[in-house]
């Protein structure tokens, strides 16, 4: 895939990245996935200091060529501080969460399509489920309105222009300028985030799925 002068984030955001998927874990399955997308484009892996060592030990072992930055992953500003020094000359950065194994090819065609009209892009999927605010009792208070809720996925590619440092956290990997222009694509079901041993089982099946209809 053409690439304008994008960099590569994989976000290690929990213990879930390393649980395994058919055998190979979940964030080098993602890093996988990305480089299947974009094969050329640099490679910084964010971590926390507590992860730094293991995440090490799994890159060297699978040969991964990477830059590494050790920072507070979930500080949206403190992730943008870290990452900002190196990334001046990179048009955009691509974010992606490496409990996050697979991906879709059309999905990241439709982005890096809608980056060129706008300054920060990543998938959604609309809700089919019925959701509830439920008391602390129990009892339901409100049914919410699923139109108006999305599920957030990833990858997400921001301009480097639209990203704040200082700025306050916005529901993105980074925190963006005002009058950034966001858009949402379709997002796709392989996108799943794994915060459970139950979502891994989720994605070992979809995969044999896909091998055994194919």
């Amino acid at each position: 895939m053409k690439h304008p002068a994008l960099r590569l984030v994989l976000v290690i955001t929990s213990d879930t990245a390393f649980l395994e998927v058919n055998k190979t874990p979940s964030l080098i399955r993602a890093i996988t996935g990305l480089r299947d997308q974009w094969s050329t484009p640099p490679l910084t892996i964010c971590v926390n200091e507590e992860n730094s060592k293991r995440v090490t030990v799994l890159l060297e072992k699978h040969r991964i060529a990477h830059e590494f930055l050790v920072c507070d992953v979930d500080s949206p500003a403190t992730l943008a501080q870290a990452l900002m020094p190196d990334c001046q000359n990179n048009l955009g950065l691509i974010f992606h969460d490496a409990s996050r194994p697979l991906m879709s090819a059309e999905q990241n065609e439709k982005l890096l399509e809608n980056f060129a009209e706008f300054d920060a892009v990543r998938p959604a999927i609309t809700f089919t489920e019925t959701l509830k605010i439920v008391a602390l009792n129990g009892v339901i208070k409100e049914t919410i309105d699923r139109t108006k809720v999305r599920r957030i996925s990833t990858p997400e590619i921001i301009r480097t222009s639209a990203i704040d440092p200082n700025g306050r956290d916005c529901g993105w990997f980074v925190p963006l300028k005002k009058n950034t222009k966001m858009h949402h694509v379709e997002g796709t079901p392989e996108g799943l985030r794994i915060n459970s041993l139950g979502d891994r089982d989720l994605l070992e099946s979809f995969l044999h799925w896909k091998q055994t209809s194919s």
